[in-house]
């Protein structure tokens, strides 16, 4: 499946959703766990200082003021919690984290004075917090290596791990849900182009063999229902051809009279009707197709006309296509029988090869059907002239013409050639193996 062919599609709106879902949930779970790791190391941290204050404070008043700052700068060792005094002049720089901020707003609540920070931002990452200590002010310089948070790239990939299981695991699920809709719609190509499917095995979600379940009725039905007819139609044709055949017959032996060669034409009209009927219950049989010279089928045709006094020019060109021999005869005799009965000489058919496809021309020169009409003729028993009801016609000749192009998977079209006249245009894929 190409991947145009996947927009707007249901299996890639179920994909987009699921990726938005699970995108969504590892962005939330992982925020999430970085406020909470964080929120951990602040209460850790702020429990140092609070033991590391008291521990000094202990020390401190058990000494004279004196001795207070250099034993306090005596004590200063890099790398540990330690009081300096406030006239130590270490270059403190750097943005305060926030851990930094949020413990200087806990401390000062807790002392119940504005608590003063700064960050170290050189080999050490150092807090310095401004604090009051039995009654004067000093520096708690507080190392925050082993509480700034640690690098998220082993989560991130990770995640990104888990994120990449979970989007292939929705497609696959996806797929699956998909995938019986997908048979069910080529499925429903194949019935609408007159061809029967073969029945679906149910799967999916429990709605959707559901859904195929009733398909498979539908079609079994629909199938039933057009045997029934094609064999109604067909049988009636064929009793209504007896007694025309003995109607005639006894026409024929009767007395020249004015009335006899009317009743004769008659008679023929009527059975010309009923080999149409004929013909449009065979035109639903599904007939194997097999490779075959259009062009020679057509020289074939086009010679039962001329015996019957119909001059059709013939411009051909070798073709071969997989199609059923009598369709396409019945359908270019249809063609060339209304361009007779509706058109005007002269008749010409043309065959010509363009890429992987035959085109058939039938053109006259008579006025053809008016565009406003052309769908409509396409109708069984649709007769757009007022005259079409007594000539003959029962309005199934481009119906049978248009349902052997859909069984051959071609086109059909009208068109009113510059030059003039009228020209109904069959277009055909041609076979594999073809040499044109």
């Amino acid at each position: 499946m190409k991947l145009p062919a996947l927009r707007g599609t249901l299996f890639s709106r179920l994909a987009m959703l699921v990726v938005l879902a699970v995108l969504a949930s590892q962005i939330f779970t992982l925020w999430l766990g970085v406020q909470q790791k964080n929120r951990l190391l602040s209460r850790q941290l702020y429990a140092q200082v609070l033991d590391t204050l008291a521990d000094y404070e202990g020390v401190l008043e058990s000494m004279p003021a004196a001795q207070r700052a250099r034993w306090l700068r005596a004590n200063n060792h890099a790398g540990l919690s330690r009081l300096l005094p406030l006239d130590d002049r270490t270059r403190r720089d750097g943005h305060v984290p926030g851990m930094g901020r949020e413990l200087a707003q806990t401390l000062g609540s807790a002392l119940g004075e504005p608590v003063e920070v700064y960050f170290t931002n050189g080999e050490r990452h150092e807090l310095w917090l401004k604090v009051p200590v039995l009654e004067e002010h000093y520096w708690l310089v507080v190392p925050l290596a082993r509480f700034l948070p640690p690098s998220l790239r082993p989560t991130l990939q990770a995640a990104g791990l888990v994120a990449l299981l979970s989007v292939l695991a929705a497609f696959a699920l996806a797929w699956r849900t998909t995938r019986p809709l997908s048979q069910l719609v080529a499925a429903t190509r194949e019935l609408e182009a007159g061809r029967l499917p073969p029945p679906l095995k149910p799967s999916g979600p429990r709605e959707v063999q559901l859904l195929i379940e009733r398909f498979n009725g539908m079609a079994s039905a629909l199938d039933k229902s057009a045997s029934e007819r094609r064999l109604m139609l067909a049988g009636l044709s064929h009793d209504l051809r007896t007694p025309l055949t003995r109607l005639k017959l006894a026409v024929e032996l009767q007395d020249n009279n004015t009335d006899r060669d009317g009743m004769l034409a008659d008679i023929d009209e009527l059975s010309r009707i009923v080999g149409q009927f004929i013909d449009f219950a065979r035109s639903e049989e599904q007939r194997p197709l097999s490779a075959l010279a259009l062009d020679e089928l057509v020289a074939s045709v086009l010679d039962k006309f001329a015996r019957d006094d119909m001059t059709v020019h013939y411009q051909r060109a070798p073709a071969t296509v997989n199609g059923d021999a009598l369709g396409l005869q019945r359908l270019l005799s249809n063609l060339l029988q209304n361009a007779r009965s509706y058109g005007a000489a002269p008749f010409a058919v043309t065959l010509t090869v363009a890429g992987n496809e035959a085109t058939l021309q039938v053109s006259d020169s008579g006025a053809g059907i008016a565009p406003e009409l052309q769908q409509a003729a396409l109708a069984p028993f649709e007769r757009l002239a007022a005259h079409r009801g007594t000539d003959g016609g029962s309005g199934l000749g481009l119906a049978i013409v248009a349902r052997i192009v859909k069984q051959h998977g071609g086109r059909l079209a009208f068109a009113h050639p510059p030059q003039g006249g009228f020209a109904v245009l069959v277009t055909l894929p041609l076979a594999a193996n073809n040499d044109a």
